[in-house]
């Protein structure tokens, strides 16, 4: 089970891709998710990287791409991963050229298939 730790400071940081990694959000995941963050590498989790659901736990999706099947949305906004509780978009559109973490073709088909689609500019 993800835990959240409220215990810890706040920080502000710039998240300038965020409003063109999400370029329309239609619906997401009611109240977000705290994800496992368990692994995952980087200090942040950006917007439009995908979010998994492993054995009922909510995941970032690894860096290299691998569980695609699993893929149930996307980070909305740019989190932590100290305070990985974010909104999870399910329906609507990314510009994947964007992302640090470009998706690859299996996980643009599958984030297609939920309804999140790949607009490029």
């Amino acid at each position: 089970m993800s835990k959240l730790n409220l215990s810890t400071t706040s920080e502000s940081f710039e998240s300038a891709n965020d409003s063109v990694a999400i370029k329309k959000y239609i619906h997401g995941k009611e109240g977000g998710a705290v994800l496992d963050v368990t692994g995952f590498s980087d200090n942040y989790i950006y917007a439009g990287h995908g979010v998994i659901k492993e054995a009922g736990v909510y995941k970032p999706q690894p860096i290299n791409g691998t569980k695609s099947d699993l893929l149930v949305g996307v980070v909305r906004s740019t989190t932590r991963t100290l305070k990985p509780s974010t909104g999870v978009m399910t329906l609507g559109v990314i510009n994947n050229n964007t992302l640090k973490y470009p998706f690859n073709d299996a996980s643009l088909v599958k984030l297609a298939s939920i309804g999140i689609h790949n607009q490029v500019d």
